[in-house]
């Protein structure tokens, strides 16, 4: 099953919420739900709109403020890209285990710093961003430097 820019975008608004609320009850739910689609094999060119958002509703999200946008479906007339580079589906799926790793063991500054650091990963690809590695190292800085890491290569080895 392949992502469109849509759904990359929806990909940022959950890390966004992730780092503004780390220690919600639902956000494992949520990882494991995101992780089981990255990790599905991308080899189809079928369009299906608001994948992220329909595996997201059944999650019982208290907070419905900052998902409300779950709940709304979008009908995309026009400039639906579909991403086929599974690079991409490989760093974000290791991300995103990642913070589901620190998440279980409710390491809360490190979800909410890891979350900061990855949030505009998934905005990159969507609008195609040319120096993808410089951009996305760039995001890394704050938190290679804290946490004495390079999280580049924890998400591309």
């Amino acid at each position: 099953m392949l992502l469109d820019r849509y759904d990359f975008y929806d990909l940022h608004a959950v890390l966004v919420a992730i780092r503004a609320n780390p220690s919600a009850e639902y956000n494992a739910e949520i990882l494991k739900a995101i992780i089981s689609v990255l990790d599905k094999p991308q080899g189809t060119n079928i369009v299906e709109a608001n994948i992220i958002r329909d595996l997201l509703k059944p999650v019982n999200i208290i907070d419905k403020e900052l998902y409300s946008w779950v709940y709304i479906n979008n009908a995309y007339t026009y400039g639906q890209r579909l991403e086929k580079n599974e690079f991409y589906y490989s760093v974000l799926s290791k991300a995103f285990v990642k913070l589901l790793f620190f998440l279980e063991r409710q390491e809360y500054d490190i979800v909410h710093d890891l979350a900061d650091a990855l949030h505009n990963i998934p905005v990159f690809i969507a609008d195609e961003k040319k120096d993808f590695k410089k951009l996305v190292k760039l995001e890394f800085d704050f938190y290679n430097k804290k946490y004495k890491k390079d999280l580049w290569k924890e998400l591309t080895s």
